[in-house]
């Protein structure tokens, strides 16, 4: 927590809106709360805004919001949040270096092998199989009746950086959600589910994710999907229910994939497809409707 004030006056911040609270946590623009900062990458986001702390560019700055206080910079958004972030609401390194796994032993509900390590504030549904050398970051959720085949990553933190020219050295986004995986979902070797930058990413119920596979922060992918064999999957991409996605194929981040679509092998999908298609090649277009 921190009092905006003090925050402004760090990181050389304009205040617009009422200054005189403290800023609890950060979250994104998907659940914004009156004490709690979020940020807008550009002016296309600025219709999401409802309350709390928002973090912006001056130049896109349009109107005092009731619910709302801004704090604008003439530096890059992103950086500035990222270094908020690092400094006031990341956990320290030893929260995700704890080993638990001694305390889910004790469920008898579940199944863990040697060599696993699961980290603090995890739950696991009875059913669940975890297989060796699994790593299961702290927060991650898994439901019941889920398989975690050997060497799997599940929470870990993804990629996001952004170059701050008083060092010349790229800062992390730090990513503080979590990885939730929903009932009846298998994980297949090798494979990771990165967790939320601010939010969770989602593994929709008796979705079945192959060997070698990446899922990236802050996707959603639906139910009954499955996801063959090294698959990347960008961040923030959004997969309907009953997708299946070919050997190696590639989705960009930020891509919606609709219901019941087909991916081809070796696909490289770099826009967004509605229901009940097939989309095959590089790019990515459509085979079949």
């Amino acid at each position: 927590m921190i009092e905006i004030k003090k925050l402004a006056e760090i990181h050389q911040l304009s205040i617009v809106g009422k200054d005189d609270f403290t800023i609890e946590k950060a979250t994104s623009l998907d659940d914004q709360i009156p004490h709690g900062i979020s940020w807008v990458k550009d002016e296309t986001f600025l219709k999401f805004v409802k309350c709390g702390v928002v973090l912006m560019h001056r130049q896109f700055f349009k109107e005092a919001l009731p619910e709302v206080t801004f704090l604008l910079t003439d530096e890059s958004p992103k950086l500035i949040f990222s270094l908020i972030l690092k400094t006031h609401f990341t956990p320290e390194p030893a929260y995700y270096l704890k080993n638990c796994v001694d305390d889910h032993r004790k469920n008898k509900e579940i199944t863990i092998a040697e060599f696993v390590f699961i980290g603090q504030n995890v739950t696991i549904g009875k059913g669940t199989i975890i297989f060796p050398h699994v790593m299961i970051e702290s927060d991650t959720q898994i439901g019941e009746n889920c398989i975690i085949k050997s060497n799997v990553s599940l929470g870990t933190e993804g990629l996001g950086y952004q170059l701050n020219p008083a060092t010349n050295l790229l800062e992390k986004f730090p990513q503080i959600g979590n990885a939730i995986l929903e009932d009846f979902v298998e994980i297949g070797p090798n494979s990771t589910v990165r967790r939320g930058a601010l939010k969770s990413t989602r593994i929709g119920r008796g979705t079945k994710i192959g060997a070698l596979t990446n899922i990236g922060h802050n996707c959603e992918v639906g139910e009954n999907c499955i996801f063959t064999a090294g698959i990347v999957l960008s961040g923030s991409s959004k997969v309907g229910n009953n997708v299946f996605v070919g050997v190696n194929a590639s989705i960009k981040n930020g891509i919606q994939i609709g219901n019941n679509v087909e991916i081809g092998m070796g696909a490289v999908v770099n826009n967004s497809f509605e229901d009940h298609v097939t989309v095959v090649g590089n790019p990515a277009k459509i085979l079949k409707k």
